[in-house]
């Protein structure tokens, strides 16, 4: 006696197992599988962020050194917005892939970093120094962070050259994801 189930179930199920016999196959799909899972993961983490298209909000942020840099007054070019923690792990994690971006900064993007959830400015100094941090670090204030809608460490922005927006990203991210977002 053959069983052959002839219901829409059954011929999905029969065309899954097909296409899943071969072992490229089955690789793409399952690689498709976590690419869309990432992105979903990815987009429902970034929910509450600033929106795409949004124009950079303006704001003075000051150095350790007491300099200070406003945020309307950037370069028309490419910038990365870093905002982070000391006692964040997934910033630490974070530090090098923003550190490559830093080291080739140039004419055509620059590399902002933000520290916020501190305690006093020598708790950052001594966390700059222990993990030798070589990008610039600003700090970041309870406004700062309201006014960019910074809820989880880390949170990156990518601006564009028209000083707008162009993505959000919370958790850590890998340095290509950041240099891919940049040229999107």
């Amino acid at each position: 006696m053959t069983t052959s189930d002839s219901s829409p179930g059954g011929k999905i199920s029969t065309t899954w197992r097909r296409l899943r016999a071969r072992r490229t196959t089955r690789w793409a799909m399952d690689i498709a599988l976590v690419v869309i899972a990432i992105a979903l993961i990815s987009a429902f983490q970034s929910r509450h962020l600033l929106s795409s298209d949004d124009p950079l909000p303006p704001a003075e942020l000051e150095a350790l050194d007491g300099s200070t840099l406003s945020l309307d007054e950037l370069d028309a070019r490419r910038t990365v917005i870093y905002f982070w923690a000391p006692w964040c792990g997934a910033c630490d994690l974070q530090s090098g892939a923003i550190e490559a971006l830093h080291e080739r900064a140039g004419e055509d993007l620059q590399v902002i970093s933000v520290v916020l959830g501190y305690g006093d400015r020598s708790e950052v100094q001594r966390h700059i120094e222990s993990e030798e941090i070589g990008y610039p670090v600003y700090l970041g204030t309870q406004s700062l962070k309201h006014r960019f809608q910074v809820n989880s460490y880390p949170t990156i922005y990518i601006i564009d050259d028209e000083l707008r927006i162009r993505h959000g990203l919370v958790g850590y991210t890998t340095r290509f994801g950041i240099q891919a977002r940049l040229w999107i």
